[in-house]
């Protein structure tokens, strides 16, 4: 079922390419009220029914619309002319999957505005935007206006045009003046990790053991060295490493590797249903992330090979930027040949790390610098256990099982009206 979802959720529900149909349907989104809708259809209506022979009647009416959409056009440009005022700066809250987002913006009119709303266009399929209420502005004064937008998924989505819509006096017509362009974030929903077992489990796990224990003191010896990132001391710069490598590094101290541990998120795929798991991939990711932050142990973040800066003391905010922008999968892409599983890319980052590692992703590798792999096993069926030890090294979770107690969760969210927020978006597992 999840395969099957996954290919309806990335059927192309929008060209790449903005042609001469499209443009139609912004003018026909953008330029018409409802009144203009009904408008329009019911002359198109009397067109296609006037090709009746002997119901001359149809012509009639389509006439009479079209004569009352040539008297809209002067009345248009009326509007627009005596409608001046001036916009501050869009305010986007960003949100978790499956919630509605707010935009607002703050609007002084400069003359007299009658009615007056806010409005996005041109967004990504998956977003459903809804109008704020139009509210009429006196000469000089300021007013907010917020309009909500519905999410489906995750992804870092881009409003190309946030519009102040001012009717024209008809009310048939109306004006969308582009105000400018915002990002929107919308993160994964994390799955609550309750108990994390298997990180201090094994031989393995005592690497990671020192990290959950608030109360442990550390030096200040040098370990070695990692790549420059913004905000570092320039004093502790390495002048060798950085004219061996072109590129600045910085010296590394117990104090800073005793932060946290190392975690590294791959969503390579090697099949289709690989690929259907991505999203239960990050999902779970983000739960794991959320879990070693609330107990300032992660230090360092990575996917793939890529380093994702941290902000120390957001609550996570940045790290659940980073899962948002992943691209999301796509069963276009040929980049999965069939012998992937015996060529597999192991984990490179420019500096050899000093911590624990634990490694997400779809399969495990044969890595020295992972110390721990939590792999979502996409290929097995759906069973009462959701976990499965391969080695002290390496769990194996269950997609299927994950995948169930995701959707649980949506549909209980769904019969239920009144919930916390707090609450309503986190699926809870066990590692």
């Amino acid at each position: 079922m999840s395969l099957f979802r996954f290919f309806i959720n990335a059927i192309p529900r929008s060209p790449k390419r903005k042609g001469l149909l499209m443009r139609l349907y912004y003018i026909w989104q953008e330029g018409f009220t409802q009144v203009g809708h009904a408008a329009a259809t019911l002359m198109l209506f009397s067109m296609f029914a006037g090709a009746v022979p002997g119901f001359w009647a149809a012509w009639v009416f389509c006439g009479l619309d079209f004569m009352y959409f040539l008297a809209l056009v002067p009345c248009l440009f009326m509007t627009v002319r005596k409608s001046k005022f001036k916009t501050g700066d869009i305010s986007v809250r960003n949100v978790y999957e499956g919630e509605t987002l707010t935009i607002d913006l703050h609007v002084t009119a400069e003359d007299k505005l009658n009615a007056v709303s806010l409005g996005c266009f041109r967004m990504d399929p998956s977003l459903k935007c809804e109008e704020s209420t139009l509210v009429a502005i006196a000469a000089g004064e300021m007013a907010k206006l917020t309009c909500k937008i519905q999410t489906k998924k995750r992804g870092a989505f881009e409003i190309p045009k946030v519009s102040v819509i001012i009717p024209e006096i008809n009310g048939a017509l109306r004006y969308a003046a582009n105000v400018g362009k915002a990002e929107l974030l919308v993160f994964p929903r994390p799955f609550r990790v309750g108990t994390f077992s298997f990180l201090t489990s094994g031989a393995s796990g005592v690497v990671f053991a020192p990290l959950l224990m608030p109360s442990l003191t550390r030096g200040m010896d040098f370990l070695g060295v990692r790549e420059y990132r913004e905000g570092d001391s320039l004093r502790d710069l390495h002048h060798k490493a950085f004219a061996r490598y072109g590129k600045p590094f910085t010296k590394e101290f117990e104090t800073e590797r005793g932060a946290g541990a190392i975690l590294v998120l791959d969503v390579t795929a090697r099949s289709l249903r690989e690929k259907s798991a991505v999203e239960m991939l990050i999902r779970l990711a983000a739960g794991v992330g959320l879990w070693l932050l609330e107990r300032k142990a992660l230090g360092r973040f990575f996917i793939g090979d890529d380093e994702i800066a941290l902000v120390q003391g957001d609550g996570g905010v940045s790290f659940l930027e980073a899962l948002a922008r992943i691209p999301a999968a796509s069963w276009l892409e040929t980049r999965a040949s069939r012998n992937a599983t015996g060529a597999q890319k192991l984990w490179s980052p420019a500096a050899r790390p000093l911590g624990p590692v634990l490694r997400m992703g779809l399969f495990a590798t044969e890595d020295p610098l992972v110390h721990k792999q939590v792999i979502l096993d996409a290929h097995s069926k759906l069973t009462d256990e959701s976990k499965t030890a391969i080695s002290d090294d390496v769990l194996s979770v269950n997609a299927a099982h994950l995948e169930k107690a995701f959707q649980e969760r949506l549909r209980r969210e769904r019969t239920i009206s009144e919930r916390p927020l707090g609450n309503s978006r986190e699926a809870e597992v066990s590692l």
